[in-house]
């Protein structure tokens, strides 16, 4: 009976010891805990992004949007000076003569009134028989364009050469360069005495009037006389038929 008994008190001792065990080991698997709350740590900073390396490329110089047009020509060094060009008419023109105008004049020499005047250069008004609005250039030129300021007798050029009147045409062609080179070649103007022999042609001042040079509209010249004993065609207005109401007109003149 007593031992017995002894058997039921160890096996309490020997449960309450395991479960001591069991408590003990259920502790020690949890995570130590601090014995202070822990400070929020501090995010932690971002790491610097690398810089990609840049490679130096040289900066192409830039273009000019104009170029001026002598920059163009090819550097071939200085030239040799040359003399400057001057006009000596067209090789291909069959040499001339011009009719003289200064004879034909009503005021001329124009140093009869110049002459002991003062050379005054400034646009004005002009007394008679000077008109001071040109019908010429359009208000580009004045009388001291072409008349000699210091010689009235005489014209000049753009370069300052003095020029004669009867050698107007040299004037005209310097703004006028085109139809002066038809004038040396014929195509413009107008020729004197023949059409053989010797090339006289009228200056262009024979025509145009250098203050006024426009040609104005004339009346036509009326037709030639009809010799004695003769009698003036009729005038038909064929032009103004068809080619084949011309046509019947002549079947039926020509029938009997």
């Amino acid at each position: 009976m007593m031992r017995s008994s002894t058997f039921v008190s160890l096996g309490k001792s020997v449960r309450k010891r395991s479960g001591t065990l069991l408590v003990a080991a259920a502790l020690a698997m949890l995570p130590a805990l601090p014995a202070t709350a822990a400070k929020p740590r501090a995010p932690a900073a971002p790491s610097p992004t690398p810089t990609p390396e840049v490679v130096s490329q040289p900066v192409p110089t830039p273009r000019p949007a104009h170029r001026p047009l002598r920059q163009n020509i090819p550097d071939a060094g200085l030239a040799e000076p040359t003399d400057p060009e001057t006009f000596s008419g067209y090789a291909e023109a069959v040499p001339f003569s011009v009719v003289p105008q200064k004879g034909g004049l009503t005021v001329f020499p124009c140093s009869q009134c110049h002459g002991p005047l003062p050379p005054n250069p400034e646009p004005r008004k002009l007394n008679a028989p000077h008109n001071s609005a040109l019908s010429h250039g359009r208000g580009r030129m004045w009388c001291l364009s072409c008349h000699d300021t210091d010689d009235r007798d005489h014209l000049h050029t753009i370069r300052g050469a003095k020029v004669d009147f009867d050698d107007a045409y040299l004037i005209c062609g310097q703004c006028h360069f085109n139809r002066q080179k038809d004038w040396y070649l014929g195509g413009h103007g107008k020729r004197s005495m023949n059409w053989r022999g010797d090339r006289v042609i009228y200056n262009c001042t024979h025509c145009h009037d250098p203050h006024d040079p426009t040609i104005k509209p004339r009346k036509p010249s009326p037709p030639p006389p009809v010799r004695a004993g003769l009698q003036r065609m009729p005038v038909f207005d064929e032009h103004d038929k068809k080619v084949w109401e011309r046509y019947a007109t002549r079947q039926s003149e020509v029938k009997p």
